[in-house]
């Protein structure tokens, strides 16, 4: 056995996590933050460095390429600033389990994206599907329960798919043995699609690809919001995203057919989740279906096959992580000082939380599309490399791409708008009674929201300079691939400065303002009429064509999961009739069975 600084990534957090058990909760919290800033720096060190392999029976199993290297640097990066906003705050009945799972979660991640042989894969990937579950279920109410079975069904019933795509690589290329670093599998024959799909599941079950989605609004409302920032905004986004690149990119050569396929399962994402998201009251179920959302444009990105596409996808899965987990987090900040995240319950909070609130609008804008924020640019690559593949192609499928591109804009403008209700509902418009000694989050939580949008607005106005040159296009091998052509992000900026004093002039010289409280029949309206910022959005949830897929979607009736489940009671109710404990029957379903098999064999 050789064992290299690559081991250290999982070793180092997975025997803290083991220490942490017996230690008090204050020992607990410096040993997993020294140990993220280790992780940090250890990081550094194999990017900058020469990168050795982990050897086990003389095989190799933990090595990394720039790939693998991209993705660990912003694991170690989301998790210490994610840890720093967790430093004070977590609930007192978990905090010492909270503790524990976070350096585990760490060093399993850590494992899966090192893991270049398929049974390592296999353990690390499973591993990390058994966290989340921990995670779900640590609040231990009954919404909580059922939650973490749900996401486990999913996640965990995803890596059955993962197995059997790994086997069928081995099987299709012996020659490799069970190493996936140098592969490259031919989309050629049932086998091969079977292999690709397969774990293409086990991807989409891990991000939140439509149609293995709904676990992640479930989670994101039940879980810790410190989980849902760690895991399905974070950790497993980055997790579930490379798995795609890995196949997509190293693993199998796609075939045009497969690369349409993967844009048009990413538009349907992106769609799917935001059109849930506009009708949401709860704060952490919004926000759990924009994750969804924002797949959708990774998925496109990278399964399109332009380099320019890819390239875009790869960059905002990182900018999704940052200012997801941001909005997650800033979320958690009102929510344990005022101790809820129903949307109706909340309003004009902007004063009372002035960095909170300024965190969750660059959020806001980023996760909107609004340059120069990191957002836009990785959205704006995607839509050229969709248009640059377009022009290749025949007339119809050149109107399809057309088609899913139209869609994905439309989304982000529904973001935006989904957004204007989330900002308003929290930060603006009138505040509740019962919020009116609400005061500014403690020093941890508005210096990690704070870090985040510095790296929202840094990744925007520098994204050449710093993440595209320095993680991603290494990654492409692409140093001279033209970004954009004359971008200009400050260009921007001056732009919308300008368009905004003009505004402001224009208000100033004709404003005609004038304040006064609301009075229903003559005498001053009660708080129960106090209009909320989702007022607006109930009549787009009642408008005629939306109506009925609001309510099916509602009835869980386009959710996998209670389809899965219904089928399955189903299926064993039938049974159930059918075996009714009468012999007369049993001798007859074996006569029939037999009758079967021998018309198969025959």
């Amino acid at each position: 056995m050789a064992i290299s600084e690559i081991s250290y990534l999982i070793l180092v957090p997975l025997i803290v996590a083991l220490i942490n058990i017996v230690l008090p909760v204050i020992l607990r919290k410096l040993l997993t933050a020294g140990t993220v800033i280790y992780l940090a720096l250890l990081t550094y060190r194999l990017y900058t460095g020469d990168v050795t392999e982990t050897l086990i029976l003389d095989t190799v199993v933990f090595s990394v390429d720039k790939l693998a290297l991209f993705i660990l640097i912003f694991i170690q990066v989301l998790s210490a600033i994610i840890l720093l906003f967790s430093l004070k705050g977590v609930k007192q009945e978990f905090q010492k389990a909270f503790f524990v799972l976070y350096p585990m979660t760490i060093a399993f991640s850590n494992g899966a994206v090192v893991s270049v042989h398929s049974i390592s894969l296999i353990i690390f990937w499973g591993l990390t599907g058994i966290m989340l579950y921990l995670f779900a279920i640590m609040d231990k109410t009954k919404e909580a329960s059922d939650t973490a079975k749900k996401t486990m069904i999913i996640v965990g019933g995803s890596d059955v798919f993962l197995i059997l795509g790994l086997v069928l690589i081995w099987f299709l290329e012996p020659g490799y043995g069970w190493n996936l670093s140098n592969n490259q599998v031919l989309l050629s024959g049932e086998l091969a699609y079977i292999a690709f799909f397969c774990i293409v599941i086990a991807a989409f079950a891990k991000a939140g690809g439509f149609p293995l989605h709904s676990w992640v609004p479930d989670f994101a409302k039940d879980a810790p919001v410190e989980s849902a920032a760690f895991l399905p905004a974070a950790l497993d986004k980055l997790l579930g995203i490379y798995l795609l690149a890995r196949i997509s990119l190293t693993i199998f050569k796609l075939t045009p057919f497969v690369h349409i396929l993967l844009i048009t399962l990413g538009a349907l994402t992106v769609i799917t989740g935001v059109m849930m998201a506009m009708i949401q009251h709860n704060g952490r179920k919004l926000l759990g279906y924009h994750a969804v959302s924002q797949v959708g444009y990774m998925i496109m990105g990278i399964g399109s096959g332009s380099i320019l596409a890819i390239v875009g996808g790869l960059f905002h899965m990182v900018n999704h992580t940052i200012y997801k987990s941001n909005l997650f987090l800033a979320l958690g900040a009102v929510e344990k000082r005022t101790g809820t995240n129903d949307l109706d319950e909340l309003g004009g909070l902007g004063t009372r939380m002035p960095l909170t609130f300024l965190a969750a609008l660059i959020g806001a804008f980023a996760i909107s599309g609004i340059p120069p924020f990191n957002g836009f640019y990785s959205k704006w690559m995607i839509y050229q490399g969709i248009l640059e593949i377009a022009r290749s192609q025949s007339a119809g499928y050149q109107i399809w791409l057309l088609i899913c591109l139209i869609l994905v804009v439309f989304g982000s403008a529904l973001t935006l708008a989904s957004f204007m209700k989330f900002i308003h509902a929290i930060f603006l418009g009138k505040r509740p009674a019962k919020l009116a000694d609400i005061n500014e989050a403690p020093f941890n939580q508005w210096l990690a929201t704070g870090l985040l949008s510095i790296l929202c607005i840094g990744f925007g106005l520098f994204a050449k300079e710093l993440p595209l040159k320095h993680f991603i296009l290494p990654v492409m091998n692409q140093p001279g691939l033209n970004l954009l052509g004359a971008y200009s992000p400050l260009m921007l900026i001056g732009l919308f400065g300008l368009a905004l004093l003009i505004g402001l002039i224009i208000y100033w010289i004709t404003r005609k303002v004038r304040f006064d409280e609301v009075y229903l029949g003559g005498m001053e309206a009660l708080e129960k009429f106090r209009i909320t910022g989702t007022a607006f959005y109930n009549e787009i949830r009642n408008l005629k064509p939306l109506k009925g897929i609001y309510d099916s979607a509602e009835k869980k009736y386009l959710d996998i999961y209670d389809l899965g489940k219904h089928c399955s009671f189903g299926i064993a109710k039938l049974f159930s009739t059918i075996h009714n404990g009468q012999m007369l029957f049993y001798n007859l379903w074996l006569v029939v069975g037999l009758l079967i098999l021998l018309l198969v064999i025959k």
